[in-house]
């Protein structure tokens, strides 16, 4: 499977992301689609390379524009913009001059020039909505534009047997002039917004570095593309330059712009030692930087692809609401006719009340309600450093009640610490340098704490699984372990009762003999994550029940629930947490938290799942958001986010069922009450537009 990213322009409402997703799965050769109009984008799954070219053709025979890149893309909004906002203006001088003649002026001048001002407003002002309308029903799509194409047309069509004297005394040339006028407002409102609302992706697309400065051995500067910058190369940054890659600052001191990631537009200051993500600007100073990860693997490299992809996935809620609009139109359409009939012989009520009909409905407010909401929510995870992978997490997070927690790298820190130690400082200094070659977190621990910078060691190295390492040197054989591997030694006894005084800060323990004689022991302490007591008290107030799931011993796991308070299984294996969290979920919805190899089924089981940008590859493609930040705090912003993204989308959705549920009858007349077409058009219009301005309450919000 070849997967195919566009741009599309010229789309009006979320129905004509419907017609082309309609239209392109039928062709040969693609297996899946996924069209975003908030975004402008698609994405394809194909079977083979020659579908390519026929979903382009499908797309551009729907009236729609493939754009090349995401600088067109803007640039194509933006024209798009200027000369929607022309036709608005015009519409809405012509419209004005027409309503004032219809109002004072009754002679043929006046007839005249309001069919003609209405011709011009009606045909080339609203010519969009008449192209696309048509295009539509030539591919049996039914979109906004066809209701409002048809409601303007058949406003003219009427007026204009009235003014031929066919039938009919009042004239609805300035109604029909209207209706464009107020929908070309609404439109141009709702994309100027919307727009808005997408600037922090395209931002992220345009703050790629193409050029680096690489720091050879001889001090000499090469530039070359920033692609091919490895790990660990050395690079010089100097004012108003982009870091291409993410990185540990080596030298110099400089004020930083990271609003990109950030969202705060005031520089911060970055000096030697702190770390810098790829994509941030140089405002001030010099830095020598040392690349962390390649280019393509860095943090804004994962933000784009990962903010793109979120974007454009659909969540079960929209799907629903995507089928809904889809035969949405097609049934107001009917539901018109209805209206009609019922009111005839009166041909002109029965005109009005079926027209009223037509131009009030609103699919746009609808099909808005869902994606518009969350892909603010993505914008504002993402500035945040919180990557959602899969659309439907909030909606899940927001109805969890059971967190299940890995311990190591989760709630504790990735590295283990020496609590104490009684061996002499040379038996200490040799298992330092033992441990050396090897890669376990025991051994890089208590290899750090000897402040050691290199090894010569030539022995003979072997591992027993579970027990620790047997070491060869000369006639010498050294064991480092737990109790199991050194059962035999002499002198047991004293290490022991050391390490058991320990025991209640630094559960865990290693031992070190040599030729049989134990030397002494080491007691390690796994500590907790600054923040995870105010994650636990967090999901405590919110009636959320914390429960650890680890692989380590009882006593290192007991020692950190108790710290946390809550309850935990130690002791488990990959296939003992994935039926733990089986059996749970019959009773709630499960959030797993973790970040190893061993978490990877039960990250995949949840019904969602976090992990963390340094986690193993296989835990972060099973998970569905990713915390870019070693940060328990970022988990508590996803439930708070959940929680406002879903009172949001709730909100939208009860005005847009409700607005359409109240203004429908309204219109037929159930009220008693008679609605002109260009008052329904402008109800329509503001519809769309207080979903948009409600959804934008998500970013700007400032109370989280």
């Amino acid at each position: 499977m070849k997967e195919l990213r566009l741009k599309i322009g010229k789309m009006t409402c979320v129905n004509c992301a419907n017609a082309i997703e309609k239209a392109t799965k039928k062709l040969e050769g693609v297996e899946e689609v996924s069209i975003s109009y908030t975004n402008s984008s698609g994405v394809f799954l194909l079977k083979n390379e020659n579908a390519k070219e026929e979903i382009k053709n499908k797309i551009s025979q729907l009236g729609f524009e493939i754009l090349h890149d995401e600088q067109s893309v803007e640039k194509a909004k933006e024209k798009e913009l200027k000369h929607l906002k022309f036709k608005l203006l015009l519409a809405l001088v012509l419209s004005s001059v027409m309503m004032l003649f219809e109002m004072f002026v009754f002679n043929a001048f006046s007839y005249n020039l309001q069919l003609i001002l209405s011709f011009i407003v009606i045909f080339y002002c609203g010519f969009g909505f008449f192209s696309s309308a048509l295009k539509g029903l030539r591919y049996k799509n039914l979109t906004m534009n066809t209701l409002v194409a048809l409601g303007s047309f058949s406003a003219f069509l009427y007026s204009l047997c009235v003014y031929f004297k066919l039938f009919g005394e009042h004239l609805y040339f300035s109604g029909a002039a209207m209706i464009i006028t107020f929908v070309l407002l609404g439109k141009f409102i709702e994309e100027k917004t919307k727009n808005k609302a997408q600037i922090y992706q395209n931002k992220l697309q345009n703050l790629e570095a193409k050029k680096a400065k690489l720091i050879l051995e001889n001090g000499e500067i090469k530039e070359l593309p920033s692609s091919f910058v490895k790990v660990n190369d050395i690079l010089q940054l100097c004012k108003d330059e982009i870091s291409p890659v993410d990185g540990l600052i080596l030298e110099g001191t400089a004020e930083v712009d990271m609003s990109f990631l950030s969202g705060e537009f005031m520089p911060v200051l970055k000096k030697a030692g702190d770390t810098i993500e790829a994509g941030a600007l140089i405002i001030s100073g010099n830095l020598k930087l040392k690349a962390s990860k390649k280019a393509m693997d860095s943090t804004l490299e994962q933000l784009k692809n990962l903010v793109f992809k979120a974007s454009l996935s659909k969540s079960p809620l929209i799907r629903l609401i995507d089928k809904i609009s889809a035969y949405f139109v097609g049934f107001i359409i009917i539901l018109a006719l209805i209206v009609f009939l019922f009111y005839l012989p009166n041909f002109n009520q029965a005109f009005l009340h079926a027209l009223a009909v037509l131009l009030i409905s609103c699919p746009c407010a609808l099909g808005l309600a869902t994606p518009l909401a969350l892909a603010l929510a993505f914008e504002r995870g993402a500035k945040n450093f919180i990557l959602l992978k899969n659309p439907a997490a909030l909606e899940i997070l927001s109805q969890v009640k059971l967190v299940l927690f890995d311990k190591t790298g989760t709630l504790t820190q990735n590295t283990l610490t020496i609590f104490n130690h009684n061996l002499s400082e040379e038996n200490f200094l040799k298992l330092a340098q033992i441990q050396s070659l090897s890669p376990h977190p025991i051994a890089k621990a208590i290899f750090k704490a000897a402040n050691l910078k290199e090894n010569h060691l030539k022995g003979e190295l072997n591992h027993h699984i579970g027990k620790g390492i047997l070491y060869k040197e000369n006639e010498n054989i050294y064991l480092i372990g737990n109790e199991e591997l050194v059962k035999d030694t002499k002198n047991l006894k004293a290490a022991k009762e050391f390490l058991n005084s320990c025991e209640e800060n630094a559960p865990i323990r290693v031992y070190f003999t040599k030729n049989g004689i134990c030397l002494g022991g080491v007691a390690l302490s796994n500590v907790l994550k600054k923040d995870a007591r105010d994650l636990v008290n967090f999901l405590n107030s919110k009636e959320i029940q914390s429960v650890i799931l680890s692989g380590d011993n009882e006593k290192s796991v007991a020692k950190i629930a108790k710290e946390l308070q809550i309850k935990f299984h130690a002791k488990m294996k990959p296939e003992d947490k994935f039926n733990f969290l089986q059996k749970a979920q019959e009773k709630h919805k499960i959030l797993f938290v973790g970040d190893g190899l061993n978490d990877a089924a039960a990250l995949k089981k949840a019904d969602i799942s976090i992990s963390f940008s340094e986690a193993s590859e296989l835990a972060k493609k099973s998970t569905d958001i990713i915390l870019m930040r070693e940060d328990l705090t970022l988990i508590k912003f996803c439930f708070i986010l959940a929680q406002k993204t879903k009172s949001i989308i709730k909100l939208n959705l009860f005005w847009a069922f409700s607005y359409n549920l109240f203004s429908i009858p309204l219109a037929a007349g159930a009220f008693s009450l008679s609605l002109s077409p260009h008052l329904a058009a402008l109800m329509m219009s503001l519809s769309s537009l207080a979903v948009v301005l409600n959804s934008l309450r998500l970013k700007m919000d400032k109370t989280f």
